[in-house]
């Protein structure tokens, strides 16, 4: 094989990569839903913009973080009153859907 096909071999393996993170319409559609549903609209907004000064902007986060910050919600690690309610009623998958669908906005 010659560097020029390796090469090429290298930037299709990472270009699949990338793209295998990508959130298919579905799941938005699914994760605009859940943020409805659950009442994160009513302070992070459905675009992920914060609805006031003191909620933060969720749009471009980093899903895994997101994730993360639930879960410590959730388990009392972070310290929120509200945000503990909200994580209560959250699966890991309902948490991964959110995280997923306001990184991507």
């Amino acid at each position: 094989m010659t560097l020029g096909h390796r090469i090429v071999l290298c930037t299709l393996a990472a270009a699949s990569l990338m793209l295998s993170g990508c959130d298919r319409p579905a799941d938005i559609s699914r994760g605009a839903a859940l943020a409805q549903e659950t009442g994160c609209v009513a302070c992070h907004g459905l675009n992920g913009r914060g609805t006031g000064p003191t909620f933060p902007n969720l749009n471009g986060q980093h899903a895994h973080y997101m994730f993360e910050q639930l879960v410590k919600y959730r388990s009392g690690e972070r310290v929120n009153v509200i945000m503990y309610e909200q994580a209560q009623q959250l699966s890991r998958s309902d948490m991964d859907l959110l995280s997923r669908y306001y990184a991507a906005q």
